[in-house]
């Protein structure tokens, strides 16, 4: 393994264990093997680590995912299942990604977003057209509280061993979650769903 990899790997677990804010350079560089000055001859400093590493989950969540189904609920179901592999064989990478995006700096906080945005698209133009009607910042909602939940149990400390239906368990629950968006009438907010 490379520097540039342990150094990764140690900030994986590092940042997982104990949050991108909780964790020092020096750190990183002593359970890596190096100086902490030594990193900054692989990574321009901490921020870049985690970009790289966020990097890393979107790859990792890509990899997975096929060409759009022509069937909006066998691509709903596709998009969810991926997710919960995503979580599920990187679930320390799927905490950080999901405890630290506000710890993103610039410019890797735009790179990150740039990168996002075709995949979160992707979501809101399934969801669009599997419940029409709803605004995109709603489905954009709808989005993101599902992606929380199907990655929830992966990211809990000490979390590792789960029966092996954790994952169907959860998609099947972020399915029926979702199926909220077929409520018609007003909401809490009180906007209401075109009808």
């Amino acid at each position: 393994m490379g520097r540039d990899e342990k150094i990764l790997e140690v900030a994986e677990e590092l940042f997982f264990e104990r949050s991108f804010d909780g964790v020092g350079v020096d750190e990183i560089g002593k359970a890596a093997g190096v100086t902490g000055s030594a990193i900054y001859r692989h990574f321009e400093g901490k921020n870049e680590i985690l970009a790289t590493l966020f990097d890393r989950a979107i790859d990792a969540l890509l990899v997975g995912l096929e060409a759009p189904r022509d069937d909006p609920r066998e691509e709903l179901r596709h998009l969810v299942d991926t997710y919960v592999e995503f979580a599920l064989a990187h679930r320390r990478l799927a905490g950080i990604w999901e405890r630290e995006h506000r710890a993103l700096a610039e410019p890797y906080r735009r790179r990150y977003h740039r990168r996002l945005r075709s995949y979160i698209g992707r979501w809101i133009d399934c969801l669009d057209k599997l419940y029409p009607g709803w605004p995109a910042d709603r489905l954009r909602t709808a989005t993101r509280a599902v992606q929380a939940l199907l990655v929830s149990d992966a990211t809990r400390s000490g979390a590792a061993a789960r029966s092996s239906d954790v994952g169907p368990f959860l998609a099947d629950m972020a399915m029926r979650s979702l199926d909220a968006l077929n409520k018609h009438g007003d909401d809490e907010s009180g906007s209401s769903k075109p009808v």
